[in-house]
């Protein structure tokens, strides 16, 4: 290694030189990231689950791309509201991207005329001639009293209206679009309140948040690092140096990003913090390795043999740490969602440029720049922090004893609520509660349902054609849908092929239920098929398949509970429903549930799957590295001490404060495994240069003087990082934030491990091995 420190300061200039080229080639790349807001299919569907989509919705995506409008108020049923509503409704069709709205102004429905059933329009007006008090009243009392669009184009008690307005095929959501459709609602505003909801207002909010966080993030992330090094070193090469290392790692990962053709979402946008964060770290080990080797008076010769010497002593630490910590990003990448193997992927890059630049960036660096003042130096080598370290390394071994008992309570505390922390997927929580659409979406839930339904598919035995038009089946299709309702009670509203089939029959024959003839029902389903050749949308066209075999159940849902519209809870109290009222259905048809809630509920299971899969894989790594570093499986041991009870603390900290697992949070264990045995193997590797160097010291005096020795680079590494990891705290998705927190817990653990139970559980091994040899 010092062969190489040599050449790197022979040829400073030349290596300076072209980290400034590959730098300059990362800025032209960078304006070629992308944000994608996409926050919802972080795990793709399953292909079975995308086939009937397309089937039933003619689209291969499960998330609604709809924007839903409640108009509600005591005027809203007014000639002057329903005036003002029909020509917003013509405003709307005009913005360009946008397909014919659909509302009850222009729903089809049936009565009965003579011996057959006669399509009608709930608005009584013909070619949108304006409404009177008469025409205003009637279609008031047409929609109360109509069992197919109560509910589906307004709330259940028909005192509220529904705009479903959907886009046309590949038109890309802007502002400019969305501001078109809020000022031409606005209009309505005179006559009652108007609430819009919807996938596409969602991403458009996340693209904001990613824009906004990661400029934020940034800018603080950079002035902690120069907060803690100005306060660590009172110099400004100290502040200089760590500063323009951690921001050329970051563009260098951030161009590779672009070349790997990743886009920063709600899980990766934390790749720029980590990488300046960590890559901070490096920089602390290599100046107070530095601060401690130079002397002010020191010629340039001299100069670089100290900074040989310097980076030489400390290269192995650095190698060491740098390597764990990308095992434990890397770890990642057999996770079977993408946003993680992006993010491990991603993040691993970044700290190998920071390892990198830290052996070869700041040797040059420090070569050129002048020798560091005296008094710089000796408030490094001997100011507060220096004697506090002092006095704690002799306290921290003495107390050996207290320090193992801390730990064996850890242990107790982990065991006693592991299984307690609850996994969050529903994506509502992620985002501010105070953010006025969560606020509306959660209040339309409450009143109408969710905007993402859950879906029930059932397919006839064999495909037989024709299968759902046989009385009987329909029949016990009606009673199993008739057994949702009455044992689910966050169902708001359930829409399907025999509950249409029994509301066309009661406006027929008087009874609300299924025809006992076939032709009846065949009869009906073509009145189905006239009045869904009405509209652009599969509302009514995808509740019974052309050829008879399929059809398909939509579900609304509010989640009281929870105060969503479908919390993971509501999905899996939905599908207990299913089973249980399966034996209701004819044999031999196949039920598909499927949805954002299902794939929800599935992402749920696969990142809890991944983080142990992560977990136990950056274990044995991390295990076997430190064991191969140091030729000694105990030492391998003894470097995931500090690591595991950093998890296990988090484990606690997180059921205290009922933080939840959830798409960010739910990886912080591998992470910590990596990123929290750096401390570990700086401390070894400084006890076993100790114990050779004076192998007739007593133990317990190795250990203070490595306690001393190490002390202040890990503290100071540690609270920069933490420092760090605590500006998430001010992102807004409530996913990083926690993240930031978590981690940063689990890494003050891990260093009070490191310096307090690591040296007590040496010691007590020692005094067993003592006492077996006497």
């Amino acid at each position: 290694m010092q062969l190489l420190i040599k050449t790197i300061l022979r040829y400073k200039l030349l290596f300076l030189a072209i980290v400034l080229v590959c730098t300059l080639f990362a800025i032209i790349l960078l304006p070629q990231l992308r944000l994608n807001s996409e926050y919802i299919n972080l795990l793709p569907p399953k292909p079975e689950h995308l086939e009937i989509s397309e089937d039933v919705l003619s689209t291969t995506t499960q998330d609604s791309k709809d924007v839903y409008c409640l108009f509600e108020g005591n005027a809203i049923f007014s000639m002057q509201a329903l005036n003002a509503l029909q020509g917003v409704l013509a405003e709307l069709e005009a913005i360009e991207g946008l397909r014919p709205p659909l509302s009850a102004l222009s729903f089809i429905t049936f009565q009965k005329k003579g011996t057959r059933l006669a399509s009608i329009a709930l608005n009584p007006n013909k070619n949108n001639e304006p409404f009177t008090e008469e025409s205003a009243a009637l279609f008031a009392q047409r929609l109360r009293t109509d069992r197919i669009a109560r509910g589906l184009l307004s709330t259940e008690d028909g005192h509220s209206l529904l705009i479903q307005l959907s886009f046309q095929p590949d038109t890309e959501y802007s502002n400019e679009i969305f501001d078109a459709i809020a000022h031409t609602l606005d209009r309505l505003r005179a006559y009652g309140s108007i609430s819009l909801v919807g996938t596409p207002l969602f991403e458009e909010r996340v693209q904001q948040y990613l824009t906004y966080d990661l400029e934020r993030l940034l800018l603080l992330c950079l002035l902690v690092i120069v907060l803690m090094f100005f306060l660590a070193f009172r110099s400004k090469r100290a502040v200089i140096i760590p500063l323009s290392l951690s921001v050329i790692a970051l563009l260098w990962t951030l161009a590779v990003m672009v070349l790997l053709d990743y886009e920063l979402t709600v899980v990766n946008i934390i790749v720029p913090s980590m990488v300046l964060i960590l890559g901070s770290s490096y920089a602390i080990h290599i100046l107070s390795e530095y601060f401690q080797t130079i002397k002010a008076d020191n010629t340039m010769e001299e100069k670089e043999e100290r900074i040989i010497l310097a980076v030489g002593r400390i290269s192995k630490t650095i190698f060491g740490a740098s390597l764990t910590t990308i095992v434990g990003f890397l770890s990642l990448v057999l996770c079977e969602l993408q946003a993680f193997r992006e993010l491990g992927l991603a993040v691993s890059i970044g700290i190998s440029f920071c390892a990198l630049l830290s052996l070869i960036y700041i040797p040059s660096l420090l070569a050129i720049l002048p020798n560091p003042k005296q008094q710089h130096l000796h408030r490094f080598t001997h100011g507060r922090i220096s004697k506090t370290l002092h006095q704690c390394s002799i306290a921290f071994v003495r107390a050996w004893p207290i320090a193992l008992v801390l730990m064996v309570l850890l242990i107790i505390g982990f065991i006693a609520v592991r299984n307690d922390v609850k996994l969050d997927t529903d994506y509502l929580t992620y985002f501010p509660k105070d953010d006025p659409l969560i606020q509306r979406s959660v209040a339309f839930a409450k009143k109408i349902g969710g905007s993402d339904p859950h879906y029930i598919t059932l397919t006839a035995p064999d495909n037989e054609q024709d299968y759902f038009y046989k009385p009987e089946v329909l029949k016990q299709v009606f009673a199993f849908e008739s057994h949702l309702l009455a044992t689910n009670e966050d169902i708001t509203h359930l829409f399907s092929f025999p509950r249409y089939t029994a509301a066309l029959n009661e406006i027929y024959q008087g009874t609300y239920g299924i025809p006992d003839t076939p032709g009846l029902i065949l009869m009906l389903s073509r009145l189905l098929k006239v009045a869904s050749a009405q509209f652009e949308t599969p509302m009514l066209s995808s509740l019974i398949r052309d050829d008879g075999a399929r059809i398909t159940i939509t579900v609304r849902s509010y989640d009281s509970r929870y105060q969503s519209w479908e919390s993971l809870e509501s999905v899996r109290n939905l599908q207990a429903s299913i089973q249980e009222g399966v034996h209701l259905l004819p044999e031999g048809i196949t039920i598909d549930d499927w949805g954002v809630g299902v794939d929800a509920l599935r992402m749920g299971n696969t990142i809890k799957a991944d983080q142990d899969r992560s977990l136990i894989i950056s274990l044995i790594l991390v295990f076997l590295l430190v064991a191969v570093q140091f030729r000694s499986p105990l030492m391998g041991l003894l470097a995931l001490i500090p690591t595991m009870t950093g998890i296990m603390g988090n484990y606690v900290f997180m059921y205290l404060f009922s933080i939840p697992f959830d798409v960010v949070t739910v990886i912080f264990a591998s992470i910590t495994i990596g990123v929290g045995v750096d401390a570990a193997i700086h401390f070894l590797i400084r006890f076993k240069l100790r114990q050779k160097e004076h192998p007739n010291l007593e133990y317990a005096v190795l250990l203070s003087q490595t306690l001393e020795e190490t002390g202040r680079p890990i503290i100071l590494s540690t609270v920069s990082l933490i420092a760090g990891l605590l500006m998430l705290l001010f992102a807004s998705f409530i996913p990083v934030k926690y993240f930031g927190l978590l981690l940063s817990f689990a890494l003050l653990v891990t260093t009070v491990a490191t310096l307090f139970i690591l040296p007590a559980l040496m010691m007590a091994m020692e005094r067993i091995r003592s006492r077996v040899q006497s």
